[in-house]
């Protein structure tokens, strides 16, 4: 499989292309789709979760410092989510588009 890519900073396009056998497009694919892998299956550290969960278990309780903590907690375990969320849309993308570059990253 061949893949073309626009090169160049001219304003103008030109388009290069790429075989999907080459060692160099071969390493760049499986090292995204790793790092893609890693950030997919991403889970939050016991730890925090327990945190999270004690301080959410006692949210009427809280100090203004815990409150801002939970709320920090709950905003970064937010984040990742949407993060895991794009990494497995990103792969599936990848797995499609290039078929048998990768068999499953």
């Amino acid at each position: 499989m061949r893949v073309s890519m626009p090169s160049g900073g001219t304003g103008l396009t030109a388009m290069t292309t790429i075989s999907t056998e080459d060692p160099q497009f071969l390493a760049a694919i499986q090292a995204c789709a790793l790092a893609l892998r890693r950030m997919a299956d991403y889970e939050l550290d016991p730890s925090l979760h327990r945190r999270m969960h004690a301080l959410g278990e006692r949210k009427e309780f809280l100090s203004p410092a815990e409150h801002e903590e939970l709320l920090a907690l709950v905003d970064f375990a937010h984040q990742r989510t949407m993060e895991k969320l794009e990494a497995r849309a990103a792969l599936a993308r990848l797995q499609t588009a290039l078929p048998g570059v990768f068999s499953d990253a």
